[in-house]
C-alpha cells in the first residue's frame, strides 16, 4: 500500500483557495466590466442604460451581503492566521501566491475603473438636470457600493486563504495520525 504524498495533502487546500480567489476576482470585475461595456457596445435606450448603471452597485452590494452571510455561517478566522495567510501561501507556491495577491489588489482597481466607465456617460449627460441627479444620487451610491465591495473582497480573500491553510494543517495532522495504520 502506498501512502499519498503528504506534501500534496498540505498544498492542495491552499492551491485550491488561490485558484478560486483568482477566479472569483476575475469574475467579479468581469461582470461589472460587462455592465460598463454594454451601453458602449449595443445601442441601448436611456432607460436601459440607467438600469444597467444602477445594477452595478446592486450587484456589488449583493456580493458583499452574500460574502458576509457566508462568513457569519462559517465563523471568524483567528487574527494570527489572517496575518500570516499570504506568507504561508507563498511558502506553498510563490508564483500562485503572487498571482493571487496581484489579483486581490487589482480587483478594487478594476471595479473602480469599471464603475467610472458606468458613471461617466451619466455625469456628462446633455441634460444638466439628469447629470446633476446622477452626481447627487448616483455617485454616492456607486462609491458606497465600491467601498463596501472592495473592503469585503480584501477581507474575504485573506479569510479564505487563512481557512484553507487551517484545512491544510488539519490534513497533515490526519495524515500523520494514520501513518502506521
Amino acid at each position: 500500500m502506498t501512502l499519498p504524498d503528504p506534501r500534496l495533502l498540505v498544498e492542495a487546500p491552499v492551491r485550491r483557495a488561490l485558484a478560486w480567489l483568482i477566479l472569483r476576482g476575475v469574475a467579479l470585475v468581469g461582470v461589472i466590466a460587462a455592465l460598463a461595456a454594454c451601453p458602449h457596445v449595443f445601442e441601448l435606450d436611456v432607460a436601459t442604460c440607467d438600469r444597467l448603471a444602477m445594477a452595478a452597485p446592486a450587484i456589488l452590494l449583493g456580493y458583499a451581503t452574500v460574502v458576509h452571510a457566508h462568513r457569519l455561517l462559517r465563523g471568524r478566522v483567528p487574527d494570527d492566521a489572517r496575518a500570516e495567510a499570504w506568507d504561508r501561501a507563498k511558502a506553498v507556491d510563490v508564483d500562485d501566491a503572487t498571482l493571487g495577491l496581484l489579483v486581490t489588489g487589482w480587483v478594487p482597481v478594476g471595479l473602480f475603473v469599471a464603475l467610472f466607465v458606468v458613471l461617466w456617460p451619466h455625469l456628462t449627460d446633455a441634460n444638466p438636470a439628469l447629470a446633476a441627479a446622477w452626481a447627487v444620487f448616483g455617485v454616492p451610491t456607486i462609491v458606497l457600493a465600491w467601498l463596501v465591495a472592495s473592503s469585503t473582497w480584501l477581507d474575504a480573500s485573506r479569510d479564505d486563504l487563512a481557512r484553507a491553510e487551517g484545512d491544510s494543517d488539519a490534513a497533515l495532522r490526519r495524515y500523520w495520525a494514520n501513518v502506521g495504520r
